[in-house]
């Protein structure tokens, strides 16, 4: 029988000040199914910072279930443009507004080979198509909700993107298809995290990722998985499980090099028979500490141990339930008006 330690229930602990905490959000692939949103991170620092690490389509739904104030929120760190990483940009701005962000929402992200590529271009015409959803909150959300804050650095650095408050977060070029998308390291208090994003096999994260606490690589489903599940011919299931992805036994040589105290490997359908093979060929190389994601997988990581469990969460959750006061008095702009010819059809007038 699991004891109750064995899982995690949301705001029943503390963190210490030493602690980071780090849950999945999403951990599946370009493809949301039910059990495993897209690729989606959150870590929390015992400082008081909270970061989410890309937010692709689904994951925000994980990241409410775990009844977080949006306003806690630190930052937003984008690896790259999939949308399966940043599907999701419509309930971290408009979702977060109305479920009680009462500040700028703050996004970081790399720049492209052309300005089309990079973050900034991307939250513009995200900001630009949303333009009624957003105008039409206005008056009843507070104003300072609509406001993005984008910070995009240059993808081909490896570099300092964000310090502050005691946390360095470094940014370094990653392999996946096509200039742009980027790894990060984060560092607070004596521990490390690295997440990979999408990625192949790289110099730059081996080099990068040394003394990782709690490191987190991507790791496709294996190429029979993807010719027999999938449906791809084998050109296709390799061009996907081991040029644009990490193979599992690739993921394993890169394990073996870094030596982290935990990895973890996310970005493939965890089913009760996908599960060993891809493990299995990760332990051809690596046979350190190892994670198999799935999504609310939540890690708990001190100087002394890392200690691994599911949450538990709700489905039926209210958002902003520490912040109503500082949401109720931030400033409103006026309201737009409807039509009077459209307004006046209502039967229960209220404009």
């Amino acid at each position: 029988m699991t004891s109750r330690r064995d899982y995690y229930f949301p705001n029943t602990e503390p963190l210490a000040g030493d602690e980071m905490r780090v849950i999945a959000l999403g951990t599946g692939r370009p493809f949301v199914r039910r059990a495993q949103a897209n690729t989606s991170w959150l870590v929390e620092l015992g400082n008081g910072d909270k970061f989410v690490f890309d937010f692709g389509s689904g994951s925000q739904s994980n990241f409410t279930a775990l009844e977080i104030p949006h306003q806690d929120i630190t930052a937003y760190f984008a690896t790259h443009l999939h949308a399966d990483h940043v599907g999701d940009f419509a309930q971290v701005w408009i979702g977060s507004w109305a479920g009680g962000r009462s500040k700028p929402l703050v996004v970081y992200g790399p720049s492209g080979p052309e300005p089309k590529y990079g973050i900034k271009h991307f939250v513009r015409l995200q900001m630009e198509s949303l333009a009624w959803d957003a105008e039409t909150r206005f008056g009843l959300l507070p104003d300072v909700g609509a406001e993005v804050e984008v910070h995009e650095f240059d993808y081909r650095q490896t570099s300092v993107v964000y310090e502050h408050n005691g946390v360095v977060i470094k940014s370094f070029p990653a392999v996946h298809i096509y200039d742009g998308p980027v790894s990060y390291r984060l560092e607070w208090n004596g521990l490390t995290f690295v997440f990979s994003g999408d990625t192949t096999p790289t110099r730059y994260f081996v080099d990068n990722a040394q003394n990782a606490d709690l490191l987190i690589h991507e790791c496709f489903n294996t190429v029979t998985q993807l010719m027999e599940r999938s449906g791809y011919d084998e050109k296709m299931a390799r061009g996907i499980g081991t040029m644009a992805h990490t193979a599992p036994e690739e993921a394993g040589r890169v394990l073996a090099l870094v030596k982290p105290r935990l990895a973890v490997v996310y970005h493939f359908f965890n089913d009760f028979d996908t599960m060993p093979e891809i493990e299995r060929d990760i332990r051809k190389h690596y046979q350190g500490p190892l994670a198999l994601a799935q999504d609310l997988m939540v890690f708990n990581v001190t100087p002394a141990e890392t200690r691994v469990r599911l949450a538990v969460t709700p489905t039926h959750v209210w958002p902003n339930k520490e912040h109503h006061a500082s949401f109720r008095v931030a400033s409103r702009r006026p309201r737009l008006q409807m039509s009077r010819w459209l307004a006046d059809t209502q039967l229960f007038p209220k404009f």
